[in-house]
């Protein structure tokens, strides 16, 4: 293990978020600093998606009664999403999905 794999470990135990070290790990990476992953990872850290619009789609159908509408009227349907808004709030890094924070 590398000394910054080392020290994010430590850092995510003494926050209590070890069981996501994978997670926190692509985190780091992203944001550059061990540091701000573990203080804002709670906050950016939404859970692991193949991409970013099948985030985008199991948002919309969690959160949109419209859209879960048509989607349940229209099996096999899937509209397209304008994935330029949803990169402005969101970014999918190492299979993980994450909210700017």
């Amino acid at each position: 293990m590398s000394r910054t794999a080392e020290y994010l470990t430590e850092l995510a135990e003494d926050a209590g978020i070890v069981a996501e070290l994978e997670a926190l790990t692509a985190y780091a990476a992203l944001v550059g600093s061990a540091e701000y992953a573990v203080d804002t990872f709670e906050d950016a850290y939404e859970g692991e998606w193949d991409d970013l619009e099948d985030f985008a789609h199991d948002r919309l159908m969690e959160t949109d009664d419209e859209y879960r509408a048509a989607m349940e009227s229209c099996r096999g349907w899937r509209p397209s999403l304008d994935m330029i808004a949803w990169h402005c709030d969101f970014i999918h890094s190492g299979g993980y999905v994450f909210r700017s924070v």
